[in-house]
């Protein structure tokens, strides 16, 4: 047997996920935290403020969307890696892919707050959303590939958690040429709609996998 062949199954495959799962939680809530950063106390003098405050509006509402977007995708993370048991060099560089993703989130969130009306903002925004989102499909993926999913994990549940992973990211994806064609208002409409459509989805797979059952 080679080295490489020995160090392929003692070290680099077959790994417990536990570091892996604390440091991504640590950089998830660290992207949290930044999102807020980008919001300032407004300064104004007396009688000013109500007016000041009216123009945190649309930072303000920017930062509850990628908070939730955010908050989204680590549930979906972490309900994903308490079946992943194990882990090998592959998965280990596509969890850190997307974490690089997630921690440069703060910069499209604040682009966004600033320029919300202008298209390229927009693009930028759902573009970083869609690649989180698509890699961590991505991730979901591999492991069952890679045999690296706990064996308790059936097919039909394998299917049913890669389909709760498509429709936020794929209405951000969407978004783009929305933006591109009808502006950044129409865009940022339709994201409104990601949670609605997700739930939908999956509770109509729900009940056409209890049929089928």
């Amino acid at each position: 047997m080679s080295a490489y062949t020995r160090y392929t199954t003692t070290i680099a495959r077959g790994a417990s996920t536990e570091r892996l799962v604390l440091f991504s939680d640590a950089v998830f809530a660290i992207a949290m935290t930044l999102l807020v950063i980008e919001l300032h106390a407004p300064e104004a003098s007396a009688g000013e403020l109500a007016g000041a405050l009216a123009g945190l509006i649309g930072p303000y509402l920017t930062f509850a969307l990628s908070f939730a977007v955010i908050g989204f995708i680590w549930l979906s993370h972490h309900r994903k890696f308490r079946v992943i048991a194990h882990a090998d060099p592959v998965l280990l560089r596509l969890n850190l892919l997307m974490l690089f993703f997630v921690a440069s989130l703060p910069l499209p969130t604040a682009i966004l707050g600033d320029h919300g009306d202008e298209v390229v903002a927009v693009v930028i925004y759902a573009a970083t959303i869609s690649v989180v989102g698509f890699t961590l499909s991505g991730i979901w993926l591999y492991a069952w590939h890679a045999g690296l999913i706990d064996p308790s994990v059936d097919i039909a549940v394998f299917r049913y958690v890669l389909l709760q992973s498509f429709p936020i990211p794929g209405i951000f994806l969407l978004s783009i040429p929305v933006a591109l064609l009808w502006g950044a208002g129409a865009a940022e409409l339709t994201w409104i709609l990601a949670i609605p459509i997700s739930w939908f989805i999956t509770a109509a797979y729900r009940r056409f996998s209890d049929r089928t059952a």
